[in-house]
């Protein structure tokens, strides 16, 4: 029967989700849960000199800091272990195995360092730790470059090397065809491992079938507590942990990790969501890095389709690792391509008010006030990418997603779109989009700053503005109920960066009122 063996890497795949922000006590529970269900291998993180924390934190500076939290684990067996991302941490920093609890260091590098990265390997070696090998997706490799690798790996003699699933679209015959590969020629003293996402739900499929081959050897599986990882996640530890109890004879114990995610991981994962979705699901079969999906998803401005219409365009050299100049060049050009021919221009008087109904929560708050604001005559009331509950007397839309939503709603009349929006029906008129989302070069598409834009351009010296209250992390931060809501922290933050920026700018050539409770108001902060 072969010797089957867990790793776990929630403290360090699961990292992705949250920054590796993990506070010391969350850590040190996580850990004595592993250590209590019977994992064989913890993966505690990453050693990363030049972006590591000294404390609260799964992202490590040093073996010292690494030490300190695995304190708690001195008188356990388990197998602990660290990774490093080829070129994150200097091995010259790295201290001989007999001075840290650290057993095993996991090497992971990209085909175009594979020379460097044996050169790495060695050294890691020659400190006498269990060196776990692992070049990043495997499907990068050509048969005969496989092979290759499995050639000088075999030469290298490290504890483990790993089939890796970067992109979770390994089918099970591809899988198989690498399994084959790496049985037929890898020494049978080297531990053979795999490394899954789950972009396409396969991770437990291909883990079970790996597991039912009768290898002559010991094999290692990847996996998190929950799932735990970037964009779809991983295989979940307590999944794959029954199933060997069941079907191999194990005895590893779940309640602890079912515990871990009832006190820490199910909170975690309402903040920052991970697991399945169409988005992900497109990444796979476009087996591109998972963050060019999560980047168009953040923006939160086109349909699924447009996603895959950016993603088409991904030349095949960028696939592998995430060029983030390059999907915002991509993004960019899509988004200001036209969809709509231009029509007409937006009728306003100079001579009333200006107001501006965003979709913050506040709207609602504060219907009272702004109804009185729309009865009266010397206002204009333009609702922005929704239709409130205050009748407005335009309703303006710059996303493709609201749009389709509301645009039924609404008379065509009183709807006013820019040029990047694919129309249903007529409409009052169509503006050029590219005239009034660029600054400086800079790529600017929220709707309120968009329509302030317009306003300057049409010499309006000044804007009242309610619903702009900005993103709040943890609450629900929309007026009407949306379905289609950006949950990642970081996106949001960036895009509260973003408004507060333009903001300030802005208010040099118009002056700016926020008449809602809002984060970009001094007086509310």
């Amino acid at each position: 029967m072969n010797k089957i063996k867990i790793l776990d890497c929630t403290l360090r795949d699961g990292g992705y989700v949250n920054d590796w922000a993990f506070k010391n006590p969350h850590i040190q529970k996580i850990l004595k849960a592993l250590d209590a269900s019977h994992v064989d291998i913890i993966e505690c993180g990453y050693l990363n000199d030049k972006m590591g924390m000294p404390n609260n934190s799964t992202l490590f500076d040093s073996t010292v800091t690494v030490d300190k939290v695995l304190a708690s684990l001195s008188k356990s067996d388990v197998e602990k272990v660290i990774m490093i991302n080829f070129g994150d941490f200097d091995v010259k920093n790295l201290p001989p195995k007999e001075q840290t609890s650290i057993d095993g260091i996991r090497l992971a590098f990209h085909k175009k360092d594979i020379d460097k990265a044996f050169e790495t390997a060695y050294k890691i070696k020659e400190l006498g730790y269990k060196l776990y090998f692992q070049p990043m997706v495997t499907k990068n490799y050509k048969d005969i470059e496989f092979l290759s690798i499995i050639e000088k790996t075999n030469e290298l003699n490290p504890y483990a090397f790993y089939i890796v699933d970067s992109f979770g679209s390994m089918t099970l015959d591809e899988f198989h065809k690498y399994l084959v590969l790496a049985q037929n020629n890898l020494n049978e003293s080297i531990s053979l491992g795999y490394h899954s996402h789950n972009n396409m739900q396969l991770a437990f499929s291909n883990a079970i079938s790996m597991c039912s081959q009768n290898f002559k050897r010991e094999i290692i599986i990847d996996s998190s507590i929950y799932g735990i990882g970037r964009g779809a996640g991983n295989l979940n530890t307590e999944l794959i942990a029954d199933y060997l109890n069941n079907a191999h004879e194990k005895e590893y114990d779940t309640l602890p990790l079912l515990d871990i995610i009832d006190e820490l991981l199910a909170s975690l994962m309402a903040k920052n969501s991970w697991g399945f979705s169409p988005a992900q699901f497109l990444s796979a079969s476009y087996n591109c890095h998972p963050n060019y999906a999560s980047y168009l998803v953040n923006k939160n401005t086109n349909h699924i389709v447009g996603i895959k219409k950016i993603l088409d365009k991904l030349p095949e050299e960028n696939k592998s690792s995430f060029d983030k100049e390059l999907i915002e060049k991509l993004y960019r050009k899509y988004i200001l391509e036209p969809k709509s021919s231009l029509k007409g221009e937006l009728k306003l008087s100079l001579d009333k008010n200006i107001l501006l109904i965003a979709s913050g929560k506040s709207v609602n708050e504060y219907k009272e006030l702004l109804e009185s604001k729309a009865k009266d005559p010397n206002y204009q009331i333009i609702g922005l990418n929704h239709k409130p509950s205050i009748e407005c007397d335009y309703y303006f839309f710059t996303n493709q997603k609201r749009y389709d939503e509301f645009y039924e709603k609404i008379e065509a009349k009183k709807i006013v779109v820019t040029n990047n929006i694919q129309l249903k029906k007529d409409v009052n008129s169509v503006l050029d989009f590219s005239k009034l989302v660029l600054n400086h070069e800079v790529l600017i598409t929220n709707s309120t700053i968009v329509v302030i834009n317009y306003l300057i351009q049409s010499n309006f010296k000044s804007v009242e503005i309610a619903g702009l209250d900005g993103y709040k992390i943890g609450v629900e931060n929309y007026s009407y109920d949306e379905n289609q809501i950006v949950s990642d922290i970081k996106a949001q933050q960036e895009e509260n960066h973003i408004i507060k920026n333009s903001l300030v700018e802005l208010s040099n050539k118009i002056k700016i009122n926020l008449i809602t409770p809002s984060i970009f108001r001094e007086d509310d902060k």
